[in-house]
C-alpha cells in the first residue's frame, strides 16, 4: 500500500468529522451573544475579515443582505471558495480527485487573485472617503 491510499483509509470519517466541527462552530455562533473582536480594531482600521463573524451569523439566521453589510468580500469571494475548497477536500478523501487546489498555473493565478483581493479589500474598506467609507464596518 502507499502513502496515498494509505493517508485516505479514514478519508470520509475524517471529512464527516471536520463537518460536525463547522456544524458546532456554526451552532455555537448562531446562539452567542457575543462575538470575538477583531484585532485590526485595537489600530483603529478595519481588517480583511472584520465583520467576517457577524457576517457568518447574519447569513445562518437567514438574512444575506445584512451579511453583505457585515463584510461583502468574505461573503460574495470567500465563502464561495472555501466551500468549494471543502467539497474538493471532500473529493480528494474519497479518492475522487488527486488534488485539493489546482495544480499549476492556474492555481498560482487564483491564489495571488485571492491574496490581491484581500489586500485591495483591506486598502479600500479604510480610506475615509464618502464612497468607500460604506464598506467599513
Amino acid at each position: 500500500m502507499g502513502t496515498g491510499s494509505a493517508s485516505r483509509r479514514f478519508g470520509p470519517l475524517r471529512t464527516l468529522s471536520v463537518a460536525v466541527g463547522l456544524g458546532v462552530i456554526a451552532a455555537v455562533l448562531l446562539i452567542s451573544p457575543v462575538g470575538p473582536s477583531c484585532p485590526f480594531r485595537m489600530l483603529g482600521l478595519d481588517g480583511p475579515m472584520c465583520g467576517g463573524t457577524r457576517m457568518l451569523r447574519a447569513l445562518l439566521a437567514g438574512d444575506p443582505l445584512l451579511a453583505l453589510d457585515f463584510n461583502a468580500f468574505a461573503l460574495l469571494v470567500l465563502s464561495p471558495v472555501a466551500l468549494s475548497l471543502f467539497v474538493a477536500a471532500a473529493r480528494f478523501e474519497l479518492g475522487r480527485t488527486r488534488r485539493i487546489w489546482p495544480a499549476g498555473r492556474g492555481g498560482m493565478v487564483c491564489a495571488y487573485l485571492l491574496g490581491v483581493g484581500l489586500l485591495l479589500w483591506t486598502i479600500l474598506r479604510n480610506i475615509p472617503v464618502p464612497p468607500l467609507t460604506t464598506l467599513s464596518t
